[in-house]
C-alpha cells in the first residue's frame, strides 16, 4: 500500500487535539510533501520509506521555531504514528482524504 496522497490527521497533543492535512508524495523510497493545519504549514524534509514505515522531519516557525520528527505506519487507508519535538512527543492518526 502506498503512502502517496492526502491524509486527514489528528495530532493528540498535550494542549488538545489538532486536526490537519498531510499531503505525501512518494518517489521510490523518498517521501516529500507538506503538513498543514489552521495555524501551521510545513514542508516535509528528510522523508524516507521502508515498506509501510515512514519517517520525515518538518520545520515549524510558530509558536516557536522547532524541528519536529515524525515516524508513521501506513496500513491500507489508515496512518498512525508519533511526532517528537523538543518538549516531548505526541501521537497521531488519520485516514486517506
Amino acid at each position: 500500500m502506498t503512502a502517496h496522497g492526502k491524509w486527514k490527521i489528528t495530532l493528540k497533543t498535550p494542549v488538545g487535539d489538532k486536526e490537519g492535512l498531510l499531503d505525501l508524495t512518494v518517489d521510490g523510497t523518498t517521501l516529500s510533501g507538506s503538513l498543514s493545519h489552521a495555524e501551521h504549514f510545513a514542508v516535509i524534509s528528510k522523508g524516507k520509506i521502508l515498506g509501510n514505515q515512514l519517517e520525515w522531519s518538518a520545520q515549524l516557525a510558530t509558536p516557536v521555531r522547532m524541528t519536529v520528527k515524525f515516524t508513521a505506519t501506513v496500513e491500507k487507508d489508515r496512518i498512525t504514528g508519533k511526532v517528537k519535538y523538543f518538549l516531548g512527543s505526541a501521537s497521531f492518526f488519520g485516514n486517506r482524504a
